[in-house]
């Protein structure tokens, strides 16, 4: 506690021994009756004074103390009633009598939350993977069918397919990220199994919409997690096909520099303007309004950021407005997923 927070708490108990000074004094100096010498007069004055001064310290020093000792049980251990006997002060244990039991309320209602969010957590993974088993199904039938259908009829129902699908995959993935310490494997994975599992899945979008895929560059050894990766790289096309044009083109290459290796995904089309270059990587951005194919919600490129950030990545973007957008996913042997952290 500071000497001027102190003297605003102890500001009444002052006024009061300053009024009993002057009190005392103006009685010496009006009744005439009160015979002592001005030196005797002096001394005593100088005496309180200096008692005055020694209370001011010890009693600073004290609530000092008093205040440290509150703070250190509010910080260390408010939920454990075993350390309220150490308290002198009646005041003081009380304050922390009622700390203790806002501690106990608060550990209590941890613990409801976390079983809530557990209980939560395992209804909807379920779900998911529930979920999982009709849009199988449907692609299936899809498949297997005579083709009496039209061809856009087709194109519509796969394109929507793919949406479910990744909108549930989104949703596992957000739901895991929070606690994403307790579910990474670290491990040496190629680049180019990177880039063919996360095109698994989008072959007939590249159909319908005739883009043409190119897969450039060396295979390459990256330390990272294989199956978050994957994703984000999936994340990344997906949001590729999503703004090419009929009949563009996506470029993956990768390269490697020094100690850092980088999958670059380059799309033709509009691009990003680049006042919004910045923004591509907040939660709901959405680059432009007319879209073609797949819906967009903004979601997928601010999880596919959060995630490359918590496994040590770097996931950036550049573009031409007008010519092409372009990703690059950067894994960097020295500074990899040895860092991940808690969101």
């Amino acid at each position: 506690m500071s000497f001027i927070n102190y003297l605003k708490e102890r500001w009444l108990t002052y006024i009061f021994i300053v009024i009993s000074a002057l009190f005392s004094a103006a009685v010496y100096k009006l009744d005439r009756k009160f015979t002592i010498s001005n030196s005797n007069a002096a001394y005593i004055g100088l005496g309180l004074i200096l008692l005055f001064l020694i209370f001011i310290l010890v009693d600073y020093s004290i609530y000092n103390s008093r205040v440290k000792g509150f703070k250190n049980y509010c910080l260390n251990n408010p939920h454990s009633d075993e350390d309220l006997d150490l308290f002198f002060y009646p005041l003081d244990r009380e304050y922390a009598n009622i700390i203790h039991k806002i501690a106990v309320e608060y550990e209590k209602f941890k613990g409801d939350i976390r079983t809530k969010s557990c209980e939560e957590l395992e209804f909807i993974t379920r779900w998911i993977h529930d979920v999982k088993v009709p849009i199988s199904a449907i692609r299936l039938i899809l498949e297997s069918s005579d083709g009496k259908g039209s061809q856009d009829f087709y194109r519509k129902m796969d394109t929507e397919i793919t949406s479910i699908e990744e909108f549930t995959q989104r949703i596992f993935y957000h739901i895991k990220s929070s606690s994403f310490h307790n579910d990474y494997r670290i491990a040496k994975v190629d680049t180019r199994k990177l880039v063919r599992d996360a095109l698994k899945g989008y072959s007939n979008l590249f159909s319908y919409k005739k883009i043409s895929i190119s897969i450039t560059g060396e295979n390459h050894k990256v330390l990272t997690d294989e199956k978050w990766s994957v994703y984000i790289v999936s994340q990344v096309i997906s949001n590729a096909i999503k703004y090419t044009n009929i009949n563009g083109n996506i470029t993956i290459n990768t390269i490697r520099q020094d100690n850092e290796t980088t999958i670059q995904i380059h799309n033709s089309g509009k691009g990003i303007l680049s006042k919004d270059i910045a923004q591509v990587f907040n939660k709901g951005y959405t680059s432009c309004k007319e879209r073609s194919g797949m819906k967009s919600t903004g979601y997928g490129m601010y999880l596919s950021k959060k995630l490359s950030n918590m496994m040590g990545h770097k996931l950036t973007v550049e573009s031409k407005y007008g010519e092409f957008a372009q990703f690059n996913l950067t894994f960097i042997e020295n500074d990899t997923i040895y860092k991940v952290t808690k969101m």
